[in-house]
């Protein structure tokens, strides 16, 4: 065998390789997700190691492999970003896997990239910092707490505070009027950001919906 022969083979062999490892994982993926008893980390792991070796097997885009395995979009999103977020800031699931699901999910939805500017010394500070403050003293703090202070790293105080609204309708009217308002509004509007993988988002329901009651209400209407 001359050496263009052995070279011309490695390629086969180390994509064969690569096969083999992102079959293994999807099928460590599936069996954790649709065993009832299994942990929520196991997934997030697996999630996780998933999306970091960017080989979504034969999919485009981990949006579009995840769409394919037997999970709510958004558990799998949140899971996700957890995992992803503790390898940021260099803390081992021994440390983080104690405070729970709830108080992680909360504290991950932080951007690990962001800054806080503190309003009394105009100092800018690292968000990283304070995820991992959150994961050392997590356990003394109630969920509640947790949720008051990521608010005010997010900036939703005062007129930024969010509220939730509940409205009523009948299916009709959700099928036929409100469903196709919003993705009418969704389609004006355009992509609004990017994920962390560069995909364009649509502005969320509750913006569009914003939108429509602004239209509504600068606009004049003949009240006949």
């Amino acid at each position: 065998m001359n050496d263009n022969t052995f070279n011309a083979n490695i390629p086969v062999i180390v994509g064969e390789a690569v096969a083999g490892e992102t079959a293994k994982v999807r099928k460590q993926l599936e069996k954790v997700i649709n065993n009832v008893n299994t942990s929520n980390f196991d997934i997030a792991e697996l999630a996780f190691k998933v999306k970091q070796s960017g080989d979504y097997a034969g999919h485009t885009t981990f949006a579009d492999y995840y769409a394919t395995l037997n999970i709510k979009k958004r558990k799998i999103q949140y899971l996700t970003k957890m995992a992803e977020t503790m390898d940021a800031v260099g803390i081992k699931r021994e440390e983080y896997e104690p405070l729970g699901i709830a108080k992680l999910r909360e504290i991950t939805s932080l951007n690990v990239n962001d800054k806080w500017t503190d309003p009394d010394t105009n100092k800018e500070l690292p968000i990283k910092d304070f995820i991992t403050g959150f994961i050392k003293q997590g356990s003394e703090m109630d969920l509640d707490t947790i949720k008051s202070h990521v608010k005010v790293l997010k900036g939703l105080t005062g007129e930024n505070d969010i509220e939730v609204m509940h409205f009523a309708f009948t299916k009709s009217a959700i099928d036929n009027i409100i469903n196709p308002a919003i993705e009418k509004a969704k389609m004006v509007l355009g992509s609004v950001a990017k994920d962390n993988e560069g995909i364009s988002q649509d502005a969320s329901s509750s913006r569009c919906i914003e939108v429509m009651a602004t239209e509504f209400l600068t606009t004049e209407f003949d009240a006949g």
